[in-house]
């Protein structure tokens, strides 16, 4: 097999391939460079439950993944907690096409949040935990 077919291969079968695409094609955060989202995502979670610092400081720690949610202004990094929770691909591609679309960061949060849902996350997440503990079987 060639090396082109190898990386072909490698991404299409990459679980993070939207979030990837959104960095790669659209727009990548000057704090992300070189990162994968998963490299970015960890500690900014871990960040939340404390008191932040400079731009990102706050009066009170942050507890709720709903509010991290909510609160956050990179697409890609949307893209990829959808992603790996297990949200079906065509839902994450449908949000990946319409975030694409918009030309501020916001609105191309808004776009993603509009198509994947809180609840769905949850639901998702949900879903994992069941067949972890072999409650659910598919």
């Amino acid at each position: 097999m060639s090396a082109k077919n190898k990386m072909s291969t490698k991404k299409s079968c990459d679980p993070y391939k939207y979030s990837a695409m959104y960095d790669q094609q659209v727009h990548q955060s000057q704090n992300t460079r070189g990162k994968t989202q998963k490299q970015v995502m960890v500690p900014w979670f871990i960040d939340n439950s404390t008191l932040g610092s400079e731009p990102f400081s706050r009066k009170e720690p942050n507890y709720s993944a709903k509010r991290c949610f909510g609160n956050l202004k990179n697409a890609a990094s949307l893209l990829w907690i959808a992603e790996t929770v297990g949200i079906c691909k065509s839902k994450v591609a449908e949000a990946f096409e319409e975030a694409k679309k918009e030309k501020d960061c916001r609105r191309a949060c808004g776009a993603i949040r509009h198509i994947i849902t809180w609840s769905m996350i949850m639901q998702a997440v949900h879903n994992q935990n069941c067949l972890a503990s072999g409650k659910l079987s598919i």
